[in-house]
């Protein structure tokens, strides 16, 4: 298992596989630049899709900045090339289909107890995050996405990290819930 980082945490370097641009190392590709490094599902979640709309929409603001957007999915190279067209979206892709970068970032799962209401043992949920849940859930639905194929642990958490020029975490954010990621404004605020 990885190590979990908190603000002021140094990444360690890791190489990683993109679908059109092969294997690149972090400490290399971008050089410079600051960074944020969202950890999503796979492809084929409802939430996944949703959230790939909402950063590619939020894209300029990272981009007026100077900062790069990177998505990490547990989705394979193969399916990401047969889903989604080459420039789709504005952000780099990371296939991992394995897990080996969220272990790395030590990345979560969430509790069986999510999925099958009534569970002995279920902790109880957060309001606030069943009903954002709920809502992600019901805007997919109204933009007519649908679940694609399954792929990775279909129990994984999202994270997402600001990170600097030095590979300084600028801001960490391991996830409670599937739809409990950060509006862009308070990943821009820790820019």
């Amino acid at each position: 298992m990885g190590k979990r980082y908190h603000s002021g945490s140094v990444v360690d370097d890791f190489s990683f596989t993109t679908p059109w641009g092969g294997e690149k190392q972090f400490s290399s590709a971008g050089a410079g630049k600051k960074k944020v490094l969202y950890f999503l599902r796979y492809y084929g979640c409802n939430l996944t899709k949703l959230a790939f709309r909402e950063i590619a929409g939020d894209f300029a603001r990272f981009a007026e900045k100077g900062v790069q957007v990177w998505v990490a999915i547990q989705s394979s190279t193969e399916t990401v090339r047969s889903e989604i067209k080459e420039g789709e979206f504005p952000f780099e892709i990371i296939c991992d289909p394995e897990g080996t970068l969220y272990r790395l970032f030590d990345i979560g799962y969430l509790h069986i107890g999510f999925f099958i209401k009534g569970l002995a043992g279920t902790p109880p949920r957060d309001p606030t995050l069943e009903k954002q849940f709920r809502d992600k859930m019901e805007k997919a639905n109204a933009l007519g996405i649908t679940h694609g194929i399954y792929e990775g642990c279909e129990q994984q958490l999202p994270a997402v990290f600001v990170i600097d020029e030095n590979r300084t975490i600028l801001l960490a954010h391991y996830a409670r819930d599937l739809s409990d990621l950060p509006e862009t404004e308070e990943l821009l605020k820790a820019l």
